[in-house]
């Protein structure tokens, strides 16, 4: 392991805007988030941010929401976590786990909305049940979920994307589903509420088209 990589994750223990084992708030964050940013703010996730672009730009963007973004790759949230540091960003936080973990650490109903930013395709058949637009982990979302929370997937992948609304409309009751295989020509696309991360810029670079989809929870 590199010197950079061991130096952040020293960091990462000392950070107050990241939680992760060994942790005091660690086991104890279930049906608490509120409580943790001390605030009544809607609670919403990004599931495997990576270095947390979307996450904090979110979080600057809506100041009045708390952000959670989870990954479990603790050398990438570091830099998320540090740009949350220096701006003083009191809406934010950094969640260390694997997605599958997910409802051990948020109480039933508690979030209000789920996004999924150009998550790894995982498109080798052998890797089905890892992908997390589907069916398992689907599940697991829409327990966390409050009555009415969104779900917002953006991808460059179409498998990925047609995976995802499949297991949408076979599965689960939803409302107001929105979706696009090109989001930047669809009648929805809002430049206010757009945010670009590294990946997409490069897709975009690459000429592909962004597909896109959202839709609320329907009891």
């Amino acid at each position: 392991m590199g010197k950079k990589k061991l130096e952040r994750f020293e960091e990462n223990k000392k950070s107050k805007y990241i939680i992760q084992k060994d942790k005091s708030l660690y086991n104890d964050v279930k049906g608490n988030w509120n409580k943790i940013f001390k605030n009544n703010n809607p609670i919403n996730l990004e599931l495997g941010c990576g270095y947390g672009e979307y996450t904090y730009n979110l979080a600057r963007k809506f100041k009045n929401e708390n952000f959670v973004g989870i990954d479990i790759k603790g050398s990438r949230i570091w830099k998320g976590s540090k740009i949350a540091e220096n701006e003083n960003l009191d809406n934010v936080m950094f969640l260390r786990i694997r997605i599958e973990e997910i409802i051990e650490f948020f109480s039933k109903n508690e979030v209000d909305s789920i996004y999924i930013i150009f998550p790894d395709p995982r498109p080798k058949k052998r890797d089905l049940k890892k992908r997390i637009v589907g069916l398992s982990f689907m599940k697991k979302y829409y327990k966390i979920l409050k009555k009415n929370g969104k779900i917002m997937l953006k991808t460059d992948d179409i498998k990925l994307f047609e995976l995802c609304i499949s297991t949408v409309k076979n599965h689960f009751k939803y409302q107001n589903l929105l979706s696009s295989r090109d989001y930047y020509k669809s009648s929805f696309y809002s430049e206010e509420k757009n945010i670009k991360t590294r990946y997409e810029e490069k897709f975009l670079k690459m000429n592909k088209k962004i597909n896109y989809l959202e839709f609320n929870k329907a009891n």
